[in-house]
């Protein structure tokens, strides 16, 4: 397999939430069994999208503020 190293980087992680990212490739997307790194690209994508809205969540919330 050849990967580009531009795109691909890798992290140390220790053996007892290694095990828990192995049972969530199972688990994350129903009916689906995700490889380890999409396991972990998607949890660091939904965790920034939370900490991070977007400007039309932020809009929203701007419009809910000024009815009350």
């Amino acid at each position: 397999m050849c990967r580009d190293k531009d795109n691909y980087h890798s992290v140390s992680v220790r053996n007892k939430p290694f095990s828990k990212l192995e049972n969530l490739t199972k688990k994350i997307v129903p009916g689906m069994e995700l490889s380890r790194a999409k396991v972990v690209e998607k949890l660091i994508n939904d965790k920034f999208s939370s900490l991070n809205p977007t400007t039309e969540t932020i809009n929203e919330y701007r419009q809910q503020k000024q009815k009350i």
